[in-house]
Order: structure tokens, then sequence, then C-alpha cells
């Protein structure tokens, strides 16, 4: 899906647990995450790497705190990533910190270390290209492990269904109807999944259609 692929996720030394667990969380919205002190080997000329996965990114999350101002390479990391046009910028701050220099153009949203989930960074995708951004929420709907994360992962694209194209609709139903995780979440298949369907009569295949069609019918929901 033609969503958002690589991340660069600048922070401070003493916060790489908190970077880490954003990696994880991005993961499976289909982004890879770099993170310098973990993927540079020893041996590398890291400068120039850094500057290769900044140019390579395109999403760019900045973990703010006050001793994030105090790092220059991270402050020069935001201030070449506040100039990529076609970069989704993801400020983050632990403390209130607001973002630095040319970042400063950018709203920044509180992050909770004790919580850092799907519903911290997914709003971001839809913020600056709802239509890109909306494949990477999909992928998360996709990717969902159990009832209760399928239920929050699908409410996050509800908000947007003006944003959705067919294209988005059909990867979103196909996602569904293959994982039963998102097939049986009660929320998902008596709420969610049927304005899907109806709002996109001709979206998905016929045979992930008539799946969740059956499946809405058990719960008590016709279409």
């Amino acid at each position: 899906m033609p969503g958002y692929e690589n991340a660069f996720i600048s922070y401070q030394t003493q916060d790489r647990a908190i970077a880490g667990a954003l990696r994880d969380v991005l993961a499976p919205a289909g982004v890879t995450a770099f993170l310098a002190h973990e993927d540079i080997e020893v041996s590398a000329e890291w400068r120039s790497r850094i500057l290769e996965e900044l140019h390579r990114a395109d999403v760019f999350v900045a973990v703010l705190s006050a001793a994030y101002l105090q790092s220059h390479w991270c402050v020069q990391e935001s201030g070449i990533a506040a100039f990529k046009r076609h970069a989704l910028v993801v400020p983050l701050s632990l403390d209130g910190t607001i973002p630095p220099a040319f970042l400063g153009g950018y709203q920044s949203a509180r992050l909770d270390p004790a919580n850092i989930s799907a519903a911290t960074i997914g709003p971001a995708f839809v913020s600056r290209n709802p239509r890109k951004g909306l494949y990477n929420l999909i992928k998360i709907v996709e990717n969902s492990i159990n009832y209760r994360n399928a239920e929050a992962n699908f409410a996050l694209l509800m908000p947007h269904l003006r944003s959705m194209q067919p294209s988005h609709a059909a990867a979103l139903l196909e996602a569904s109807a293959g994982n039963e995780q998102v097939s049986n979440a009660a929320r998902c298949v008596r709420e969610y999944i049927p304005v899907i369907l109806r709002t996109f009569p001709t979206a998905a295949s016929a045979e992930a259609r008539r799946e969740l069609v059956a499946t809405c019918r058990r719960y008590g929901v016709e279409l």
C-alpha cells in the first residue's frame, strides 16, 4: 500500500527506550524506523549515515525534551527535517518542550512514555496527507492482535471517512476479512465495518464482501 514507509526517530540518548517503543508502534503501520544509536555500527561513518537516513525518511519523529534542546545534533536533525517538503514531521514532547527553531512551525503533541500505542502516532499519519496516511492506519488495523486492539485501531480511521477513496475502502475491507480479530470484534462488525460496506458498495473482492456481510448478519446487522 502506498503509505508512509521510512521514519527517522530523533531523540536524546537518555530517551532511547522511548524511541524504541515508538519504533515498535510504527512497525504495524508498515513503517520501518531508524534509530541512530541502535542502527549505526561503531565503525560506520555515522554523520554520513544520519544524513542518508534523514534524506530517505518520509516520516520524522522528534522526541522532544529539555535534554533534546541541549543536543546540537538533535537540533540539527530537526532543522534538516523541517525543510523536507514531502516528509511528515511529528514532534512529540515528553515535558512540554516546544519544537525548536525551524521545527516551531509544527504543532507538537504530549507523549506519555507509559502509554505509547497506535493512538500515539496514528492521528499524525492523516494530519498532512490523509490519502497517503490512511493506508498506514489500514495497515494498523490489518495487524490487530486481539478484539479490543482491533476496535481501538479501527476507531482511528472512522473520523476520516470523507477522506477515504474506494482504494482505501477496498484495502480496509480486505484487511478486515483477512484478520478474524477484526472481523469478529463486536464494535468493528456492528458499527464500523457496516459503514464501510454501505458507503463503498463495490469496494473489495466479492469473496471478502460476502464474508463480512455474513459476519455482520450473525451479529444482527442487516446490509
